[in-house]
């Protein structure tokens, strides 16, 4: 079976030996029209094609990922933003660390490199968690910086790790990227706070987003917490009252060292068309 977004299928999903009379397609694009169709033999071995069908995938945000053996997947594009716009989906997926409390199979790896194309695995773990390459790195660069969450992005010890996170993302050719921590909520729920709100995200969004990995194995989180409202308290002094958290994020990007070109260089890689 062939699944493509393009009719003339140039670069398709490709499923073999299906034997039964369905079959299960996940990690979709959300909002996105596909084709497909059926190339099967018979018992004598006359090869058949079927027409050409079409779908659409529903357009509800985020798009969770099926990974085997990690948990808490999922792309931070497909939301929508102001004049228009949307953030790009298959550049920035967020998840769980992939050893240790959980173990990713040899097939969540093939679907991470070869399905869902990530060339850079940014793992903010730090010493005690004993951090370490589970992607073949022939393929996929892993990259060490480990930060601390919430209020402590203003903490001096913080600014420099968090400088470094963001000139990843800065760098077209580290992309797509997949960041995580241990489970995908704290230090991973701060750094997709920054990057949504520096992208342009309202607030609510940004809520709905921490607080989905309350669906995950690792436990609830609010955006009533003391953790998260610290977060947002750090970011206050950044801006004006009247000013928006996107602005607050790009300020207190700009005082860790995020220079203007580097945050035009993610707005590029992340931000298209709606």
């Amino acid at each position: 079976m062939l699944v493509s977004t393009d009719s003339a299928f140039e670069d398709p999903l490709v499923f073999r030996d299906i034997t039964l009379p369905c079959h299960r397609v996940v990690n979709l694009h959300i909002g996105t029209r596909y084709f497909w169709k059926v190339i099967a033999r018979d018992s004598a071995s006359t090869l058949a094609v079927s027409p050409v069908w079409e779908f659409t995938t529903h357009s509800s945000t985020p798009r969770w990922l099926h990974v085997p053996g990690i948990t808490n997947v999922r792309d931070l594009g497909g939301r929508s933003l102001s004049g228009n716009r949307r953030i790009r989906q298959g550049m920035v997926l967020r998840s769980s660390e992939m050893h240790g409390h959980v173990d990713i199979t040899e097939e969540g790896r093939q679907v991470l490199i070869d399905e869902l194309k990530i060339r850079t695995d940014l793992d903010l773990r730090g010493s005690s968690e004993e951090p370490r390459a589970v992607l073949d790195q022939s393929r996929v660069e892993w990259m060490n910086i480990p930060i601390r969450p919430y209020g402590h992005i203003v903490e001096d010890e913080c600014r420099e790790s968090y400088r470094q996170v963001f000139a990843v993302f800065a760098n077209p050719a580290a992309y797509p990227i997949l960041f995580h921590c241990w489970g995908g909520c704290d230090r991973g729920g701060t750094v997709a706070l920054l990057l949504n709100a520096l992208l342009g995200l309202d607030m609510n969004s940004l809520i709905r987003d921490y607080e989905l990995s309350s669906l995950s194995i690792w436990g609830e989180r609010s955006h009533l917490s003391e953790n998260f409202q610290s977060l947002l308290g750090a970011l206050q002094p950044f801006a004006d009252r009247k000013d928006d958290i996107g602005k607050q994020a790009e300020s207190y990007l700009g005082s860790i060292g995020v220079i203007a070109e580097e945050i035009a260089s993610i707005r590029r890689a992340m931000i298209e068309d709606g």
